[in-house]
């Protein structure tokens, strides 16, 4: 993976995971209905394109749309319409805090990051996206030797982020209102189609 492809991805990533983990800030919501800044984007795979052009078209969102989008989508009244974790997908149960949020933690302790707060199980989607933000800037920091690095990179997408994303991603496209949330899932696309191709 050349550093500056690794660089790319990991300010990609944080920018995606940190959408599904609170509403954007004004900042950010304004730069994401920015011209330059999507031009800018740091991915250009096909997804990415996709969404940045569909998020240049669109009208830009408020603040209360873009909140309730949020709370309705990755927290919900009741339960959430793209439900963010990813153990309740493979739990015999449904549950939250089962086996894969516990491996999930582990591959964070080995790499050093840290999602921040103990408030929410680790296999969040918006902290798996993180952790390959943080992996990204691993690699760019260590290159040339990135052997390791790349290998877990690859395996924590393969074994966590990619075999439960597409679910969250379907339901957000089915539910999400504002033009930032119905680009997420193409953002998401292009984090997780570019951590492949570069591994």
């Amino acid at each position: 993976m050349e550093a500056n492809r690794a660089q790319r991805l990991a300010i990609a990533a944080d920018i995606v995971g940190q959408l599904f983990l609170e509403a954007p800030r004004p900042a950010l919501a304004a730069a994401l209905h920015d011209e330059k800044f999507l031009r800018d984007w740091p991915l250009d795979d096909d997804h990415s394109q996709a969404a940045t052009q569909m998020l240049r078209s669109a009208s830009p969102d408020s603040a209360d749309e873009l909140k309730r989008d949020h709370l309705y989508l990755f927290t919900g009244i009741g339960a959430p319409l793209a439900q963010p974790y990813e153990s309740p997908y493979f739990s015999p149960d449904g549950l939250v805090f089962d086996s894969a949020t516990a491996e999930v933690a582990e591959i964070y302790r080995q790499v050093g990051f840290s999602t921040g707060t103990d408030a929410m199980p680790a296999d969040h989607i918006g902290f798996q996206l993180l952790c390959v933000g943080h992996i990204a800037r691993q690699i760019t920091a260590l290159a040339p030797s990135v052997g390791a690095y790349t290998e877990i990179l690859r395996s924590f997408v393969d074994k966590h982020l990619g075999r439960f994303s597409e679910h969250v991603l379907v339901s957000v496209e089915e539910h999400a209102r504002s033009s930032i949330y119905q680009a997420l899932p193409g953002l998401t696309r292009g984090v997780i189609t570019t951590t492949l191709t570069l591994c």
